[in-house]
C-alpha cells in the first residue's frame, strides 16, 4: 500500500511543476495573441517594462536557446518561440525590446545574440 502511494506521490512531484509551466506559458500565448495592433503592443510592454515582466518573440525555423538563457540570466527577458510565421504586433513589442536594451545596456537584441553560447558554438567550427 505504502510502495503504491510513494510511487504516486512521487510521479505527481515531478508531472505537477510541467503541467503548470505548460499552463502558465498558454495562458501567456494567449494575453498576447489577444492584442491586435501596435498600439496596443505599446501599452503593454508599458505595463511589462514597470512589472519588469518583459518578453521577447523569436521567429523562425529554429530557436536560439542561447539566446533565450542570456536574455533571461542577464537581463531578466522571457522568450517566447513563436514558429515561422511572424505576428506584426508581436514584431512591434519586440522593437520596443530593442529600443529598451539600446537604451539602458546600450546593447541590441543582434549583439546578445551574438554573444550567446549557440552563436559561439557556431562562429568557433
Amino acid at each position: 500500500m505504502f510502495g503504491v502511494f510513494g510511487i504516486s506521490l512521487a510521479l505527481n512531484l515531478y508531472i505537477f511543476p510541467r503541467i503548470y509551466e505548460s499552463v502558465r506559458i498558454n495562458k501567456i500565448y494567449y494575453e498576447y495573441s489577444e492584442i491586435e495592433t501596435c498600439e496596443e503592443m505599446e501599452k503593454r510592454f508599458a505595463t511589462d517594462l514597470k512589472n519588469g515582466e518583459i518578453k521577447y518573440f523569436q521567429f523562425g525555423i529554429g530557436y536560439n536557446v542561447g539566446l533565450e538563457k542570456t536574455l533571461k540570466e542577464q537581463y531578466n527577458i522571457e522568450t517566447f518561440g513563436m514558429g515561422c510565421t511572424i505576428q506584426s504586433e508581436k514584431e512591434c513589442y519586440n522593437k520596443l525590446v530593442n529600443e529598451y536594451l539600446k537604451k539602458d545596456f546600450n546593447k541590441s537584441i543582434s549583439d546578445i545574440e551574438k554573444e550567446s553560447d549557440l552563436y559561439k558554438l557556431i562562429e568557433n567550427n
